[in-house]
C-alpha cells in the first residue's frame, strides 16, 4: 500500500502531531507499505524508512493575525497551491491521512481532481473552524486519539470515529536513555521535567509556582519553545525561584529521550484539555511517574495512584502537595516510575497503532 500522511508541519516543528507523523509512518513501513511524509520546505527528514516530499508554503505567522485558526488554515492552503494539491492527485497513493480539519478543503478539491486514495483523518484535537463541516464528505474514515477527542469529533462531524491511541517507541525512550554530559546537579537534586509549547493553556505557570513552597534542591526543567517564555522567566524571577527553573528550549526529538531519563517526576500541568499527550507516554516509556491534569485525553494515559495522579487543572497548592509527596518518598517514586514504563510497553506502541489502521481498513 502507498501511504501519503499530510502535514505541512511535519518537517520543521517537533511536536506531537509532527512525531505522529513520523512514527506511526516508519511502523508502516516496517510493515511492508510504502510511506513518504509530505510537508512544507523547511527542515530534514527524521527517518530514513519514510521518504520526505516538500513544498513551499507560507508559515502561519507572516498571515494578517485574525486569530491562530485562520492562519493555520492559510498556512495549508498556501501549501496546497504552491505544489502540494497537485502532488496528491498525480501521485496515485492508496491512503491520505491528514491531522488537522483544515486539510479537509485540500483533500476535498484533490477528490473533485481525480485523487482516487482513500483518507483518514487523524484527529487529535480540536481545530475545527467556521466551514469545516462542508468539506467533511473528502473523509472516508475517521479517527481519534483518545475516547474523550472522539467523542468531540462525532459531535462536531456526525461520524463514527475510531479509537487508536498514539504510541512511543519504547526502545529509545527507555530508563537507559540516560547520557552523560547534560547539566549536572548534587546528587540529592530532585528534577521535575515538561515537554511542550510554551503557550498560557499549557500551564506551565502552575508548577513555577508551586515550586516556591518546595525544598530548593527541587529543579524545574521546561523542554520546549513558545510565546509565553518572557512571561514565565519574569514569573520565576518575581517568585524567587529562577536559579531552579531552566529553560531548556527546543531540542530534536532524537535528544528527548536522554533529557527524560534524567528526570525524577514528569508534570503535564495543562489548563486547557490535551486530546492525549504524546509527550506523557514518552515520559513514562522512560520510567517517570507523571503528575497530569485531571482533563481530556490524559484521563486514559495516566493511572491515578498506580502510574503517577491526576489532579486539578490549575490547582497551585493541589500541585505542590503532589509534588512534595512523589519527590519526598524514592520507593513510591520508583514504583510509579517502574508502573510507568510497563503501561507504556503493553498499551502505547506505534506498531500498535500501524496496525489498527490496517485493521481500519480491512487489512489491505
Amino acid at each position: 500500500m502507498r501511504v501519503c500522511l499530510f502535514n505541512v508541519t511535519a518537517s520543521f516543528i517537533p511536536g506531537g502531531l509532527e512525531t505522529y507523523c513520523w512514527e506511526v509512518g516508519r511502523a508502516m513501513a516496517r510493515r511492508g507499505h510504502q510511506v513518504c511524509i509530505v510537508a512544507g520546505d523547511r527542515g530534514e527528514p527524521r527517518h530514513d524508512e519514510v521518504q520526505l516530499i516538500q513544498f513551499p508554503f507560507r508559515i502561519e505567522q507572516d498571515w494578517p493575525d485574525f486569530g491562530t485558526r485562520f492562519r493555520r488554515l492559510m498556512e495549508r492552503l498556501s501549501f496546497a497551491a504552491r505544489g502540494a494539491l497537485d502532488h496528491l492527485v498525480a501521485a496515485d497513493y492508496d491512503l491520505v491521512i491528514v491531522n488537522k480539519p483544515f486539510d479537509f478543503p485540500i483533500l476535498w478539491r484533490a477528490r473533485r481532481r481525480g485523487m482516487r486514495a482513500r483518507t483518514l483523518f487523524r484527529s487529535g484535537g480540536t481545530d475545527f473552524f467556521a466551514g469545516d463541516r462542508c468539506f467533511a464528505n473528502a473523509v472516508d474514515f475517521w479517527v481519534s486519539t483518545s475516547r474523550y477527542n472522539a467523542a468531540q469529533v462525532e459531535a462536531r462531524y456526525g461520524h463514527a470515529t475510531t479509537v487508536i491511541h498514539n504510541g512511543v517507541d519504547t526502545e529509545r525512550f527507555s530508563p537507559n536513555a540516560r547520557r552523560e554530559g547534560l547539566r549536572e546537579f548534587p546528587a540529592d537534586a530532585r528534577l521535575i521535567v515538561s515537554v511542550g509549547r510554551l503557550v498560557g493553556w499549557k500551564g506551565i505557570h502552575v508548577v513555577i509556582e508551586a515550586l516556591t513552597g518546595l525544598p530548593d534542591h527541587v529543579h524545574y526543567f521546561v523542554i520546549g519553545e513558545g510565546a509565553e517564555r518572557p512571561r514565565l522567566e519574569r514569573l520565576a524571577r518575581d517568585l524567587g525561584v529562577a536559579g531552579r527553573v531552566h529553560f531548556v528550549g527546543r531540542i530534536s526529538h532524537a535528544e528527548l529521550p536522554s533529557w527524560l531519563a534524567r528526570g525524577d517526576v514528569f508534570v503535564q500541568p495543562s489548563i486547557g484539555e490535551e486530546a492525549f499527550g504524546i509527550s506523557v507516554v514518552e515520559a513514562m516509556a522512560c520510567g517517570l511517574p507523571v503528575l497530569a491534569s485531571d482533563n481530556g485525553g490524559m484521563r486514559e494515559t495516566v493511572v491515578s495512584g498506580k502510574t503517577g495522579y491526576l489532579l486539578p487543572a490549575g490547582d497551585v497548592m493541589e500541585w505542590r502537595s503532589a509534588l512534595a509527596a512523589m519527590i519526598g518518598d524514592d520507593a513510591a517514586r520508583r514504583e510509579a516510575g517502574a508502573a510507568s514504563r510497563r503501561r507504556a510497553v503493553d498499551d502505547f506502541t506505534w506498531a500498535a497503532n500501524a496496525a489498527a489502521i490496517e485493521r481500519l481498513l480491512g487489512g489491505q
